[in-house]
C-alpha cells in the first residue's frame, strides 16, 4: 500500500512538471487579460496617476510558478494609469505605475516617478514570455514605422518607432528623461535570464482627445 501510495505522489509531481509551464501560461493570460482600461474612467487614471509606486527593479523576478502565484494575489488595480495598443503585432496592455513583479504580470509598467504620456522620455518595461504572444512578447516583432499607441483616457498619443536595438542592462540611461517626446519599449531580448535588452523607440506624432470610436478602436 505504502508503495502504491509513493507511486501515485510521484506520478502527481511529475504531471506537475510537465503541466507547470502551461499552467503558469495560463495565470499571466488570466492576469494580463482579465480587465482592461475600458473598465475604468479618466478621473480614476488621473487619480492612480498620482499615487506613490514602487521602482524596484532589483526585486523583479523571471515569471516562475511562484511569482505568478503570488503575483496574481498582489495585483493592484490602483496601479493602472493607461494602455498601450500596437496593432502591427497586436499587443494590447494596461499601462501600470511602477515597476515590481506584481505589476508586470498584469501588463507594461512605468520606469520613472515623473513620466508622463506625451512630454517627454516615456519608458515601459514588460516580461518577455517563453510564449511572445504574452506580455511584452510581441514587442520583439516590432519594426521601424509601427504605430504605437497610448492613452490615459483623454488623451490618446500616437507613437511611430524610429529605431530598435538591443543592449545591456547596465545601460539604463534609456529611460532617462528627454527634451523631444518619444515613448522607449524595454523587455528581455529571451526568454529566460539574460544581461542584455530589447529596446524600441518611438517619436510622438499626435496628441488628440480619444474618442469613444478609438478606445473601441485600439483598447478594446
Amino acid at each position: 500500500m505504502l508503495k502504491k501510495t509513493i507511486a501515485i505522489i510521484i506520478l502527481i509531481i511529475g504531471l506537475l512538471l510537465v503541466l507547470s509551464p502551461f499552467i503558469k501560461s495560463g495565470i499571466v493570460k488570466y492576469l494580463s487579460g482579465r480587465d482592461s482600461v475600458t473598465n475604468y474612467s479618466a478621473e480614476t487614471i488621473n487619480k492612480n496617476n498620482s499615487r506613490d509606486a514602487t521602482f524596484d527593479f532589483a526585486s523583479v523576478e523571471l515569471p516562475s510558478m511562484t511569482s505568478v502565484v503570488k503575483g496574481a494575489a498582489n495585483y493592484d488595480k490602483d496601479a493602472v494609469v493607461g494602455s498601450i495598443a500596437i496593432p502591427s503585432v497586436d499587443l494590447n496592455l494596461m499601462v501600470l505605475k511602477g515597476t515590481n513583479t506584481a505589476n508586470l504580470l498584469a501588463g507594461a509598467t512605468t520606469m520613472r516617478e515623473d513620466q508622463v504620456m506625451g512630454k517627454g522620455n516615456y519608458p515601459l518595461a514588460g516580461h518577455h514570455m517563453r510564449n511572445e504572444s504574452m506580455l511584452f512578447g510581441p514587442v520583439m516583432d516590432v519594426k521601424e514605422g509601427a504605430k504605437v499607441y497610448l492613452t490615459d483616457l483623454t488623451n490618446l498619443y500616437t507613437y511611430e518607432v524610429t529605431s530598435t536595438k538591443i543592449v545591456k542592462d547596465t545601460e539604463v540611461g534609456i529611460i532617462d528623461n528627454t527634451t523631444e517626446p518619444q515613448i522607449t519599449l524595454i523587455t528581455c531580448d529571451v526568454a529566460t535570464e539574460t544581461n542584455k535588452r530589447f529596446v524600441a523607440i518611438g517619436k510622438l506624432v499626435s496628441t488628440e482627445k480619444l474618442t469613444k470610436e478609438k478606445e473601441d478602436k485600439y483598447f478594446k
